[in-house]
């Protein structure tokens, strides 16, 4: 088993072990709510789907049986904190990337762009529309593209944007083929 594989269940199985943890709690620690959080981001940036769908699964579950067993205002709390981890869980399911979203043919232009700066982090827009042969207006949309898709960030480097790669976006190309784990500065 590859060693993202392997991570990813590792992830999954302590989202479900702390998870069935919460479940035999009467009122569960603030460490579980910290280390779930935890996980649940590190799935996010990483587009763990399995991780992902154990905790809404697991939180769901969790939150029908505090409703059953009690409706005692001390708990309340606890049943929002639930409810806000699903809300979480829900819209980072909802934004993983797929091929099919960013259109990653491999000449096109997205494509191009972020194998480009999975390789040289911190281009700028007009380093990029050199690079891929096209004027900045076709970069800063590309850019904005991606940058909604959870697979690329930017920042201001004085008076120009320097893009970098999400490990969201290094998965992405990786399960595209695109690029190996030491191109897209994943170890």
């Amino acid at each position: 088993m590859s060693e993202p594989d392997r991570s990813r269940r590792d992830r999954a199985t302590e989202v479900q072990n702390l998870i069935d943890e919460m479940r035999v709690e009467q009122w569960i620690p603030e460490g579980c709510f910290s280390s779930l959080g935890m996980l649940i981001t590190d799935a996010s940036l990483a587009a763990d789907e399995p991780a992902l769908r154990t905790a809404h699964d697991g939180l769901r579950r969790l939150y029908g049986r505090q409703v059953r067993d009690g409706d005692d205002h001390k708990g309340a709390e606890q049943r929002g904190r639930v409810l806000g981890l699903i809300d979480v869980t829900y819209w980072s399911l909802r934004r993983l990337p797929s091929g099919l979203q960013l259109n990653l043919d491999p000449q096109g232009h997205t494509a191009r762009f972020l194998t480009a700066v999975a390789r040289e982090p911190g281009l700028s827009n007009e380093q990029l529309a050199e690079r891929l042969g096209v004027d900045i207006t076709e970069v800063s949309r590309v850019g904005r593209k991606l940058v909604a898709a959870g697979v690329a960030w930017k920042s201001k480097q004085w008076r120009h944007n320097a893009w970098t790669i999400t490990p969201r976006g290094a998965v992405c190309l990786e399960q595209a083929g695109l690029v190996d784990a030491q191109d897209s500065g994943r170890d």
